[in-house]
């Protein structure tokens, strides 16, 4: 079975988030697109596909057929959780991924701190009640930045 490219995991993720909004209303692919850029390589096909499960009917089966490995899969799986659970859920969330084990493990850490430090440099205002992503961001070892003053939300957008 062949191994995906991230070119191909970024075709994939473009294809499957087309016309796709965040819970923000801003397109989803942006921030796909900003946390991609913000991994190493190795992550890179973990960071392009870690929105399908939470966001897409795209299963695991359809992962495996595109050449997506066992471990990005299970990369994945670790990054997805039920978008409607609570701050309590969410902080069992993320205590799952630091304390998981493997290359798996490993790669989900990198892309949630990614996936953190974007939601936390691209806040929008008035949306209501949010997780904890700086206390999370904390627990997986990243330092949360803040954007620099006068960008406005800091996005470099989407190259189309």
């Amino acid at each position: 079975m062949p191994v995906v490219t991230s070119r191909a995991a970024q075709e994939f993720a473009e294809r499957v988030h087309d016309g796709a909004l965040d819970r923000y209303g801003a397109p989803l692919l942006d921030h796909v697109c900003r946390v991609a850029a913000a991994v190493p390589r190795e992550a890179r096909v973990v960071a392009w596909l870690h929105e399908v499960f939470e966001r897409t009917t795209v299963s695991v089966e359809q992962l495996r057929a595109a050449g997506v490995s066992a471990t990005q899969i299970a990369a994945i799986e670790l990054l997805t959780r039920d978008a409607d659970a609570g701050t309590d859920d969410y902080e069992a969330h993320i205590e799952h991924i630091v304390q998981a084990p493997g290359r798996s493990g490993r790669l989900a850490r990198i892309v949630k701190r990614a996936d953190l430090d974007d939601r936390l440099r691209h806040e929008y205002a008035s949306i209501g009640p949010r997780p904890p992503y700086r206390r999370a961001l904390l627990r997986l070892g990243g330092v949360p930045r803040r954007p620099p003053p006068g960008s406005g939300d800091g996005s470099p957008g989407r190259k189309t």
